[in-house]
């Protein structure tokens, strides 16, 4: 499936940028499993809820955790059942199955309702380094890990907001604000303002081919 959208859609952002997932679905009533495979450009990844926005802070494990855990469909939401050959109870889980070299992860903060979308302002805690995203991919791939280079920060409300960012330097964090550029200090990176992680890939034991 990936050589197959190689063939379709090659370049160095797709070298770069672009994961791919698989979708396992489990029918309940033969057991049969079945798989689908999505190509990806950044991971966006659910924000727990807490009771109040000024509640504690989640980690980024957490939003991991939410966005990878086994959904049950009922026969209206389930696809057909390849072996049943009919809609089926079911469920479906989301896993990695190829890592790429720069992984941009999406913190959803805006959540849409039938008449209005409200933001996330609950504090996402998240790793500098070591990264490890081998829980979240194939069966015993052992550790996958990933270095934080960048951060995209969003303040404001729905209706009017102000994007900023921080990124790496070789001299320490940097934080750049329209024409200003300020260094910043690794614990104000985190924020309840962040709103898109940029990591690298430092190392991995499966083949990225």
């Amino acid at each position: 499936m990936w050589q197959r959208h190689l063939d379709r859609d090659d370049s160095k952002i797709v070298d770069l940028f672009s994961g791919q997932l698989r979708s396992s679905l489990h029918c309940s009533v033969c057991s049969h499993y079945s798989n689908t495979f999505d190509v990806f450009c950044d991971l966006s990844l659910p924000i727990p809820k807490q009771k109040s926005d000024y509640g504690r802070a989640v980690t980024l494990r957490e939003c991991l955790d939410l966005f990878s855990q086994e959904e049950k469909l009922d026969k209206e939401n389930s696809p057909m059942c390849e072996r049943c050959n009919r809609r089926t109870e079911s469920t479906k889980r989301l896993t990695i199955q190829r890592f790429p070299r720069v992984l941009v992860i999406h913190l959803n903060r805006f959540a849409m309702s039938r008449f209005s979308i409200s933001k996330s302002t609950v504090p996402v805690s998240f790793p500098l380094t070591a990264l490890d995203l081998g829980l979240f991919g194939p069966v015993d791939c052992g550790p996958v890990l990933y270095d934080l280079y960048a951060v995209c920060n969003h303040s404001g409300t729905v209706n009017m907001g102000h994007y900023t960012a921080a990124c790496r330097e070789e001299e320490g964090w940097c934080f750049y604000n329209d024409s200003c550029v300020d260094a910043i200090s690794e614990e104000k990176l985190q924020s309840n303002q962040a709103y898109v992680l940029f990591y690298e890939l430092k190392s991995c034991n499966i083949s990225r081919k």
